[in-house]
């Protein structure tokens, strides 16, 4: 049995893929904000594959510790789904200081701050994956430029992952990105009650893809930057 770390778990995205992977049977060790509400996973018919933090992964401190504390005790831990985040709008000329830590903290240390020491641990492991959760914006300027905070920080989130590319090609290590257009949440069904629903994604959709990566079967991919636009 696979041993999975899922972070921003109590998302819609984050739900959908931890439900995903503790239906086939794997450990999840899903980790949700400081507050947050679990019980959409306690009622789930497999909630014993599942294993629920409160954590704030913004702190490095906190988030090695966990990290250290969860491999330690399950060796099978193979693969982590780095799904915290948050959106900021604002032009270049509205975007402050404030909203820029801001979204570099949400968006990318969360996902820093569990790969730096899982990173340590796949290495000695001799094997690991990492997927993230990039953004289009963060690779069109013409969507950036209303959302600069956003786009500046998810863009780091790609760099990550080539970096650890970089480091764990001959190691059996690998970071994928997933770039999903807009998902089709309740959240955004309410913002945009006039929109095509059906050209969105899924965070089902989502998670079967995420699935895919992590499966033997996609075993074989490498640096790879998913783009799940359907047609929005």
């Amino acid at each position: 049995m696979k041993s999975i770390i899922v972070t921003g778990a109590s998302g819609n995205m984050g739900q959908a893929v931890v439900k995903r992977f503790a239906q086939d049977g794997q450990k999840v060790y899903a980790v949700l904000g400081l507050g947050e509400h679990s019980g959409m996973f306690s009622e789930s018919a497999m909630a014993k594959n599942i294993d629920v933090q409160f954590l704030n992964l913004t702190d490095e401190t906190v988030s090695e510790g966990y990290v250290k504390g969860i491999v330690a005790k399950d060796p099978a831990v193979e693969a982590a789904v780095c799904i915290v985040g948050g959106w900021q709008p604002g032009t270049l000329s509205e975007t402050t200081g404030y909203e820029l830590d801001k979204m570099f903290k949400l968006n990318f240390a969360t996902a820093f701050n569990i790969a730096k020491p899982l990173m340590e641990y796949f290495e000695r492991r001799g094997s690991g994956q990492f997927i993230f959760i990039g953004a289009r914006p963060a690779i069109n300027p013409a969507e950036a430029k209303n959302q600069v905070a956003y786009a500046l920080s998810k863009s780091l989130v790609f760099r990550l992952a080539e970096i650890i590319n970089d480091q764990g090609k001959f190691k059996n290590i690998r970071a994928s990105v997933i770039i999903p257009s807009i998902l089709d949440t309740p959240q955004n069904r309410a913002a945009m009650p006039d929109a095509d629903m059906s050209d969105w994604v899924t965070p089902e959709s989502a998670a079967d893809t995420i699935a895919f990566i992590l499966s033997d079967t996609g075993n074989a991919m490498r640096e790879t930057v998913i783009k799940l636009y359907n047609q929005a």
